[in-house]
């Protein structure tokens, strides 16, 4: 009774892994619309209006600091640690490989991973702790990262922000460039624009 048990949670949790990974369950998605918000603190939401602010005087949508600043942000508050995951399969794989094995499933910490070894071609598949993919390697071109929900989503929002605070300052802009600039001794006004 108790080994049935244990296959059936072993069932239940490698169901919700593939879930998570092909079809981004519900529950995925709830927990990544949360950690995106939570990494939208005050300080994070004034620094990105700032940017679109500094980007809306010189009318260049997203210059290179700005996404700097939040990809940044993105990998220290939001990414999974895909450099340790990465490292660990690494060491997997060379040592799977001296033992000639064909098929390699094993945990990495609190990380996943898949590996096919041996073949034409070697791969790999690393697993956040909520069963999305986050890396793939294949020996003809390395590793690749993966997005993850939750890094889509603090994007999107991140993104949402900065468009508003862009488009309001550029509509202050436009607003004020419209306006009567100055008077002539005639009373009359005249538009400085070029």
């Amino acid at each position: 009774m108790q080994i049935q048990n244990g296959i059936r949670s072993y069932v239940s949790s490698v169901i919700a892994r593939d879930q998570a990974k092909f079809e981004k369950t519900p529950a995925v998605k709830r927990a990544a619309k949360k950690d995106a918000q939570a990494a939208l603190t005050d300080d994070v939401v004034a620094q990105i209006k700032e940017h679109a602010k500094r980007d809306a005087q010189v009318n260049v949508y997203q210059q290179k600091d700005y996404i700097q600043m939040i990809n940044s942000h993105k990998q220290q508050r939001v990414s999974p640690d895909r450099q340790d995951a990465i490292s660990r399969a690494n060491m997997a794989m060379r040592s799977a490989s001296r033992g000639g094995k064909d098929l390699l499933s094993m945990l990495l910490g609190k990380y996943s991973m898949n590996a096919w070894l041996g073949g034409l071609v070697d791969t790999a598949e690393v697993f956040a702790p909520n069963g999305e993919m986050i890396a793939a390697y294949n020996s003809d071109g390395g590793w690749t990262e993966i997005s993850t929900e939750a890094e889509y989503q603090f994007l999107h929002q991140a993104d949402q922000i900065y468009y508003d605070a862009y488009k309001e300052a550029r509509a202050e802009i436009n607003a004020a460039s419209k306006s009567p600039v100055a008077e002539n001794g005639s009373g009359a006004t005249f538009d400085a624009r070029v």
